[in-house]
């Protein structure tokens, strides 16, 4: 049970008539989103399809999906182990000691690859340092992560948990008006995109007996709001030849929330893929290794079939990792500074 010492403990009491989909989301977030390192960003990355190979459009069209729902997830797990009273600085560091620490660990040992590989992501020795504060590959969403823990951790701090609907609704805000920073350091720039994602999570699990109670309401402006985004999308994509790469627009909070929304709401429990979960963290810092490196062999053996490699991209990416989590786990070091796991 959560600490009374704790602000404000999440309700579930009106979730308890169906199964917590939370591990099932938290398994398809990590499938996403090594399907779209496989794809690749775009013609000229990992499968080097352009539009309107079935791939590409999958890859593209749930662009408002993934790191969004990874957002939700986080804050989701935040609200079960909010901070305590009077324990912020431990509160922070325990989040540099499991996320940032580890991301670090990781953005290096792949920027070192990079660079023996002559790839895009391959930087100078004497540029390594800004790998720890600003924004690289995949690892800017540990950076912006760890930045709303920071200021929410504060922000609950201070108000004694209370409000955050209301830091929900000025999140909607700053979402569509704040212009970039123009320095990105630790990510900023991606938390202010990611913070309306994570409090919704947070406020799901929070504030579960609401959310049950009033669940076909939600789930109506969620469907609408998916509706009228997919079909903003489509749209564009009739209009250019593309989905839409505006990331903080209306359209793209719209799908973001509703699809967030509805898949808590009604995805079932996937207990074949909920086995994942425990090694999501250590998939996602590590699965670009596993699948560039089974892509570059692939084509070296001379094996060419869309499908097959990513298909085969897609189970290296995924279990991979699991193999290097389970041997990592093992020596006291790797497990602290790859995993973010004590002793």
């Amino acid at each position: 049970m959560v600490s009374q010492t704790q602000l404000q403990a999440p309700s579930h009491a009106g979730l308890a008539a169906r199964s917590d989909p939370i591990e099932t989301m938290r398994a398809l977030a990590v499938i996403l989103l090594v399907s779209f390192h496989v794809i690749g960003s775009g013609p000229g990355s990992g499968l080097t399809l352009d539009y309107p190979h079935p791939l590409r459009l999958f890859a593209d069209g749930l662009i408002d999906l993934r790191m969004p729902l990874f957002a939700f997830i986080a804050g989701y797990v935040y609200a079960l182990r909010p901070v305590l009273r009077g324990h912020y600085r431990g509160f922070v560091l325990g989040k540099i000691q499991r996320l940032y620490v580890p991301g670090l660990v990781a953005a290096l040992i792949f920027a070192c690859l990079s660079t023996g590989m002559g790839t895009a992501f391959a930087r100078d020795a004497g540029d390594l340092w800004q790998i720890a504060v600003l924004p690289y590959a995949h690892f800017w969403f540990l950076q912006a992560i760890l930045v709303i823990f920071a200021g929410l951790g504060l922000f609950e701090w201070i108000t004694g948990g209370r409000y955050v609907p209301a830091l929900f609704g000025l999140s909607l805000g700053l979402y569509l008006l704040m212009p970039g920073l123009a320095v990105n350091v630790m990510s900023v720039n991606a938390a202010f995109y990611l913070l309306p994602y994570l409090l919704l999570g947070l406020l799901c699990a929070r504030h579960g007996d609401v959310v049950a109670h009033w669940a076909g309401p939600i789930l109506l402006l969620a469907g609408l709001g998916v509706a009228v985004a997919g079909a903003m999308n489509i749209l564009h994509y009739l209009e250019t030849g593309a989905f839409s790469v505006e990331r903080r627009d209306g359209q793209s909070l719209m799908l973001g929330l509703g699809l967030a929304a509805l898949l808590f709401l009604v995805l079932p429990r996937f207990p074949q893929i909920e086995t994942l979960g425990p090694f999501a963290f250590t998939i996602y810092l590590y699965h670009v290794i596993f699948t560039a490196g089974t892509r570059e062999m692939l084509e070296v053996a001379g094996i060419a079939p869309v499908q097959l490699v990513f298909v085969t991209g897609l189970a290296a990416g995924l279990f991979g990792p699991v193999l290097l989590h389970l041997a990592a786990e093992r020596h006291p070091v790797t497990r602290r500074y790859m995993l973010g796991l004590k002793g």
